[in-house]
């Protein structure tokens, strides 16, 4: 028998989940759940669950913060969310599993079977504290963006997509709103792109934060779509490229 802790800001969420492990996993026993996320820190701690469902955005602490606060690391993580774009290009880079809400009943069994294998793989928790330096890392990030009246030095991972505009360039922020900038798209490629970022120059007049990928179309030449339900065409070329960053050949 394996001991689960579920954390989750919303109650529903818990009880929904619950019921399904219990129905479709009863080899996973849930032996503590809080809708507190510095409460789900003493959890773990405390219980040393074998695994922990952890979602990702709560208020006071999210989901990555309760995992870097948590003393005991030796168990196995699956991350819960609404939010198919939040992190998910560093937690697919890392191996580690997700369930989209509202969870999937075959999804929930892959997880737990892929939890079981790997239960006995010392390594496996380290990689989520690998996942942890990524993103801080690409939170530490700040590029300048200079606007009409004053520059902005924004945190890169706020940037949502950045789209050309003749010889200047529009930057889209998370919170949707937009800076033009004089600056050619070619600089903010320069800056942005790399092997290690996760921004990608998916289209000649755009370059896109996979973070904020919700949906990836391949027909009529391919397209995303953006947290604010932008479209953004993916050329021939950037499609390999794009289909790595998201990790698709691996799930």
């Amino acid at each position: 028998m394996l001991h689960a802790i579920i954390i989750d800001d919303e109650p529903n969420g818990i009880v929904s989940l619950e019921l399904m492990i219990k129905k479709y996993t009863p080899e996973v026993k849930v032996v503590a759940k809080t809708v507190n996320a510095v409460e789900g820190v003493e959890l773990i701690d405390d219980y040393r669950p074998d695994i922990v469902f952890l979602d990702i955005n709560m208020p006071g602490l999210n989901g990555f913060e309760v995992l870097e606060k948590a003393v005991f690391r030796n168990f196995q993580l699956i991350f819960t969310t609404a939010h198919q774009e939040y992190a998910l290009k560093a937690i697919k880079k890392n191996a580690l599993d997700y369930l989209l809400k509202p969870v999937d009943s075959e999804e929930l069994k892959k997880a737990i079977a892929r939890a079981e294998s790997n239960i006995k793989k010392p390594d496996f928790i380290q990689n989520a504290f690998d996942m942890l330096s990524d993103l801080k890392e690409n939170e530490e990030i700040k590029i300048s963006v200079p606007g009409k009246s004053s520059i902005d030095m924004v945190v890169a991972n706020d940037i949502m997509y950045v789209e050309a505009s003749s010889n200047q360039s529009v930057v889209v922020l998370k919170d949707k709103s937009k800076i033009q900038v004089n600056r050619s798209l070619k600089e903010y490629d320069q800056q942005l792109c790399s092997k290690k970022s996760s921004f990608i120059r998916l289209h000649n007049s755009f370059i896109v934060n996979v973070n904020y990928v919700t949906r990836y179309v391949p027909e009529n030449g391919g397209f995303v779509l953006l947290q604010n339900d932008k479209s953004i065409p993916v050329s021939k070329h950037k499609k390999e490229e794009f289909l790595a960053m998201i990790n698709f050949k691996n799930r």
